[in-house]
């Protein structure tokens, strides 16, 4: 059956490997090799290239792989469709994730949307704006969560406002103030997140006056958290990141508020799967309903 094979081109571009594709896929590695290889010499061009670092998809594969992804969405619809009459509302979905909606909100948003339809499958793949854009680009992904304005090739709907906030240890001497004062992270004993690519932080600390005192930089929010928690320091987050706040830190809005919105995106001019526009309608709906509104006067970030 030739969707089969066009299901496990598509995954092996998507893993990166064909090993991955066939673990995710139930296949054994050779199945998978000898599919594309047939798909290859019926249409009489080269799919994936081979190099030292492992497989990347050809120019040829980049032409078609719109196509496939068109034929591949309308057979998911299809079953969809054919699952609904039976009652059933089975199916998947892939989406894109940065690290603080994928530990505060969205677990929420999942639980909710289970509550409908019990049997779809999620596929959460985390990473920062500029990927989950490319994978929303490349069909890596169905949906995904991106920073606003969103770029102009997708389709984006705001969904929540975030907040950098400091967080300091319990016993800070600014533990009970209302709000943390930008102008004292000078002074403070700093515990710094290395940003690999969206260097929203990164911004925010450059285009102040006086620079903290960054005494530790690490990689991993949660490592941050812990620090903080122990006394080492003071550090800045998305607010995000503390919903649930299971550390025993104070969080604080800063004088000057610094904000980001937040959307759900898909790529645009491709009508989404059944179950992809399902998702993200009721994304939107379930913010609108648990979270505050929009408003107030703040710098971006």
């Amino acid at each position: 059956m030739s969707i089969r094979k066009y299901i496990a081109y598509l995954k092996t571009i998507e893993t990166g490997s064909i090993t991955h594709a066939a673990s995710q896929l139930g296949y054994t590695q050779s199945a998978i090799s000898r599919m594309i290889a047939d798909l290859e010499d019926s249409w009489g061009v080269t799919l994936l290239t081979r190099n030292r670092s492992g497989i990347e998809i050809s120019s040829e594969g980049l032409t078609i792989l719109p196509k496939l992804q068109a034929i591949c969405k309308d057979y998911e619809d299809l079953n969809y469709a054919i699952s609904e009459l039976h009652g059933l509302s089975s199916g998947s979905i892939r989406v894109g994730a940065f690290s603080s909606i994928s530990s505060g909100r969205l677990p929420q948003m999942i639980k909710a949307f289970h509550e409908q339809y019990p049997h779809i499958d999620f596929q959460l793949i985390n990473g920062e704006y500029n990927q989950i854009t490319n994978w929303l680009r490349r069909g890596l992904v169905d949906c995904g969560f991106v920073s606003l304005p969103a770029a102009n090739d997708l389709d984006a709907s705001f969904l929540l406002q975030d907040t950098l906030v400091a967080i300091l240890p319990e016993d800070h001497p600014l533990a009970d103030a209302p709000v943390y004062p930008i102008e004292r992270l000078s002074s403070e004993d700093f515990i710094n997140l290395k940003e690999e690519q969206d260097y929203e932080i990164t911004k925010f600390l450059d285009h102040l006056q006086q620079k903290p005192n960054i005494r530790y930089e690490v990689s991993n929010d949660y490592a941050i958290l812990s620090m903080v928690e122990c006394g080492l320091g003071i550090s800045v987050v998305h607010e995000l990141m503390l919903h649930p706040n299971r550390y025993h830190i104070c969080p604080k809005k800063f004088d000057i508020p610094q904000v980001r919105d937040i959307g759900i995106a898909v790529k645009k001019d491709v009508p989404p799967s059944t179950i992809t526009r399902l998702f993200v309608e009721h994304a939107k709906q379930w913010a609108r309903e648990n979270l505050p509104c929009k408003g107030g006067i703040s710098a971006s970030f």
